[in-house]
Formats: C-alpha cells, structure tokens, sequence
C-alpha cells in the first residue's frame, strides 16, 4: 500500500542463549546427582548465571521478537534456577541473617511436579511448533521434573544429563542451521 512502512527485523535469534543456558545448568546438576562431582557451589553459580540470567535475556529478547511461547518458556525456567538456587543458598550457607531450615521431601516434591505439569503443558506446545530438537529438550525436561521428584538418584541424574546435552545439542544446531552448515539438524519441521 502507499505509505506503508515495513520493518524487517535483522537482529539474531537469543534461542541459542536460552537454549544454551539450559543446557549448561542442567549438564552439571546432572554431573552433580550422578555424583560426577560434588561441588555444588560451581552448579549454583551455573543455575543462577546459566540457567538463569542467559534464559532470562532470552526471554526479553523473544518478548521483543513476538515470540509468545519463547519468552514465557525461557522466563519461566529463568525463574525456576533462581528460585532453585535461592533455596540451596538459603538451606546450606544462609541468607538474611542466617541458615534456614532444610525444604521437606513433600515441599520438595510438590516444587518439582508443578514446575513438571507446566513443563509437560508447554511440551504439547513444541509438537505444534514441530521442531524435533526442541520437542525431544522438552520432553527430558518433562522427565527431569518428574524423576527428580518420585525416584532421584542415578536414573535423575542420567536425565538431567540428557536434558543438558540436548538442549546444548539445540543451541548448536539453532546457529549451524542458520549459518548453512548443516541443513535442519533435527530443527525442520517435518516434511522439510
């Protein structure tokens, strides 16, 4: 039309950040549960500057972008490390003046199978984006949630793990497919 003006938007995609976020934060609290390692600072400071602020920057990024389900997937999991790091700060070295109380097993639990129900919400939302890659990362967060709330130990770990891996398989694959270097690495919609 006359007059119309038409903005093409040219900045980069910040899913590989998110992505990449919740990947480093989860491999190594995989590592950590699988003892692997027991040095819980370090996943700490990965959740909190990981998991957290690189998901929540991707969150900001997409919200400008329009990208409804990226912004509120990447914010909320943003949220979920610094909330998951505040409660090991505050149960292990102490916070406000002091060492707060253990959570229960059954706090615990029900923390972890809501954050699973929204996970597993969200994951029927990536079997309509159609994206392979970020459909099989949603699916081992789903699992994440869920194994670390009713079984833990080396089954939780070997999927955290997973989790990490697969959403750091994502980032790579998200940036390698835009540059041209590999042609849909499981992120093509089926039947491209």
């Amino acid at each position: 039309m006359d007059g119309e003006i038409t903005i093409k938007d040219t900045t980069a995609s910040p899913a590989p950040l998110g992505f990449f976020g919740l990947g480093f934060a989860a491999t190594f609290l995989g590592l950590l549960v699988l003892g692997i390692f027991d040095d819980a600072v370090m996943v700490i400071s990965t959740a909190i500057f990981l998991g957290g602020f690189a998901q929540l920057f991707a969150s900001f990024e997409l919200w400008k972008k329009g990208d409804t389900f990226g912004a509120s997937a990447f914010g909320a999991f943003a949220l979920f490390w610094f909330s998951w790091a505040f409660i090991q700060i505050a149960t292990t070295i102490g916070i406000f003046g002091g060492v707060m109380e253990a959570m229960s097993a059954s706090a615990g639990f029900w923390y972890l199978i809501i954050w699973g129900i929204i996970a597993t919400l969200l994951t029927i939302v990536t079997f309509k984006i159609g994206l392979k890659a970020i459909i099989v990362t949603f699916i081992l967060l789903d699992l994440t949630f869920f194994s670390l709330a009713l079984i833990g130990g080396v089954v939780a770990g070997v999927i955290t793990l997973l989790l990490g891996l697969a959403s750091l398989y994502t980032a790579i694959a998200i940036i390698m497919n835009e540059v041209g270097k590999l042609n849909c690495p499981g992120l093509c919609p089926p039947g491209e």
